[in-house]
């Protein structure tokens, strides 16, 4: 019976991945109550199963770069990329575990979002370590994975907020054309994913055309965006606006029970989903004297992870099914041997039935932006109803700001 001694010796692995996967949860849902620094000190006691690894560092890098850590964000987002470069490709040993045991038996890998998000969350990383440059490699790299993506399913992996960061940073770097396309890529998206435009992002289509010289695309948006003000020439200081809101949703389990062969036995199936979505969505507003402006919903989060795991399904389905099949054989052998033995067995097997519920679960419920020029020297920044914090601008410089609804922390890169 080596299968019967190889579940009662999963059984303890699957409790721990379980165990870990609560912990998670409860570390993510601490960041609405507490400091990122504080969490941060908690998620550092953490050990992570290796199988979790990948999952482990996103969620640290990412609380990291909240807290200001900007160089060590760098340091552990670049290990989880590389980690789910190497797992891609899963090996055969751990499909048979997550086909015969539990999907927790298998490395974590990443969602598609992960896989582009990882780059837009290094390219933050970079910027506010002051280094534009290796911000820009990253956008690049984010560019890749979703040309590698977009070949299984249209929006799969496209990210309007990946491709708005790339068009600010090529925009800061005075790579005029490869920022309209950029721009052009991000409305796009938002588009098909049906919601508004930003107004930040409408300025910056026009922005960008009138600035290149593209007089027939100029003419397009002129049209397309007839209530906004004409760009024109000037030395004014350039404020880009991102805003994390929130925290995204932990997956939850579906559980099924089924009795079998006349109540002989029963077969669980255990499923990850998501809860329905109910996160209010909260802005940050920038003030100036003569002008203010909100954040307006450029990704949303809680749609895109929710679109992974359905295009994963088929494969937990698969999975499921082919891990129901193996236990009820195994069971139904161990009925023969001793009817005791079963019943043990069908124990062990409805014990180590859980839903792999992992995920990068400290990224923002959505990210938002918006675009302001001045020649004032500093912009008021007020985040979710609390206190205003003014940023110093300097005349002339272009600035990007990120605030994060989790904290009254803003940070601030400027050229």
């Amino acid at each position: 019976m080596p299968k019967v001694i190889l579940i009662m010796l999963c059984m303890a692995m699957v409790g721990c991945a379980q165990q870990q996967q609560q912990e998670s949860f409860q570390l993510a849902n601490l960041l609405y109550s507490q400091e990122p620094q504080t969490v941060l000190k908690q998620l550092q006691k953490s050990e992570p199963s290796e199988r979790s690894s990948a999952q482990f560092h996103l969620n640290i890098g990412m609380v990291y770069l909240l807290s200001g850590h900007f160089h060590d964000a760098i340091d552990i987002l670049t290990l989880a990329k590389r980690e789910m470069a190497v797992l891609e490709a899963a090996s055969v040993s751990e499909n048979f575990a997550a086909a015969t045991i539990s999907e927790t038996l298998r490395n974590y890998s990443g969602y598609p979002t992960d896989k582009v998000m990882v780059h837009t969350m290094l390219a933050f990383s970079y910027l506010f370590n002051n280094d534009i440059d290796g911000a820009r490699v990253e956008v690049l790299q984010a560019d890749v994975a979703m040309k590698k993506l977009a070949n299984r399913q249209e929006l799969l992996g496209q990210l309007a907020s990946a491709h708005l960061l790339s068009a600010v940073i090529y925009e800061m770097l005075d790579e005029q054309s490869n920022a309209l396309i950029s721009y052009k890529f991000a409305a796009d998206i938002i588009k098909q994913r049906g919601y508004a435009l930003p107004l930040g992002l409408k300025k910056s289509l026009l922005r960008m055309s009138f600035k290149i010289g593209d007089q027939a695309q100029y003419n397009q948006y002129r049209k397309q965006f007839a209530n906004l003000a004409l760009p024109t020439e000037n030395s004014k200081s350039r404020i880009f606006a991102f805003y994390f809101d929130g925290i995204v949703s932990h997956k939850i389990q579906k559980s099924l029970m089924v009795p079998v062969d006349d109540g002989e036995q029963v077969i669980r199936i255990s499923v990850p989903s998501y809860p329905v979505k109910n996160y209010p969505l909260k802005r940050a507003n920038l003030v100036l004297k003569e002008q203010q402006a909100n954040t307006e919903l450029v990704e949303d989060v809680e749609g895109i992870v929710r679109d992974d795991l359905s295009d994963d399904y088929p494969s937990i389905l698969l999975m499921t099914t082919a891990r129901a099949l193996s236990k009820y054989k195994l069971v139904d052998t161990s009925n023969d041997v001793e009817p005791l033995l079963g019943l043990i067995v069908n124990m062990a097997t409805l014990l180590t039935e859980i839903a792999d519920l992992r995920s990068w679960n400290t990224l923002p419920s959505n990210i938002q932006f918006t675009y302001l020029e001045t020649n004032e020297n500093g912009v008021s920044v007020q985040n979710n109803g609390d206190a205003i914090k003014v940023v110093p601008i300097e005349k002339g410089s272009q600035n990007i700001l990120l605030i994060n609804g989790l904290s009254n922390s803003v940070f601030h890169y400027q050229q």
